[in-house]
């Protein structure tokens, strides 16, 4: 339930972070939630970097076609975060 709630308040704020909401897929018992990193401004970079660590893991990617994404994981379940 709480890994629930977490979700949806990173869900939140990356959408306020980035005016859309993030693309969001389950996969083996995590929660994958994807945002577009250029549409956060510079001086707002500290707030995605507190949303990604709400994750159990979380990085950048640049896509083929040049564009910057970040990602988190969240566990769904029983599981704990090492």
């Amino acid at each position: 339930m709480d890994e629930l709630l977490g979700a949806a308040a990173a869900i939140a704020a990356l959408t306020e972070l980035t005016g859309e909401p993030p693309e969001t897929a389950e996969q083996d018992g995590l929660l994958i939630l994807q945002a577009d990193s250029s549409r956060v401004p510079a001086e707002h970079w500290h707030r995605l970097v507190a949303v990604l660590e709400t994750g159990t893991s979380y990085g950048m990617t640049t896509t083929a076609a040049g564009a910057s994404v970040v990602w988190l994981r969240i566990e769904l379940g029983e599981t704990t975060r090492p």
